[in-house]
């Protein structure tokens, strides 16, 4: 059997694009429902408030996610 004893410390985050993915996914769900229900007359309360910082959330995950993992490379390379 192979022993995996490698310090992973140093491979990229990917938990931010993770969680923006999901939020993309809560964003949509919640655009589709909000016109779904618009359509029987029914209105979501702060339909697209929501919407809008869902994916403004999810973008800056993006953007922290590819900050962090370029400065935890160059600090890689540095060592």
């Amino acid at each position: 059997m192979a022993e995996h004893h490698h310090d992973d410390s140093d491979l990229p985050s990917t938990w931010p694009f993770r969680v923006a993915g999901t939020l993309l996914i809560a964003a949509l769900s919640w655009f589709c429902l909000g016109f779904a229900l618009e359509d029987v007359e029914y209105t979501l309360p702060s339909f697209y408030p929501i919407f809008w910082t869902l994916l403004l959330v999810g973008a800056l995950l993006c953007v922290l996610g590819a900050v962090v993992n370029i400065r935890r490379e160059r600090a890689r390379k540095a060592h």
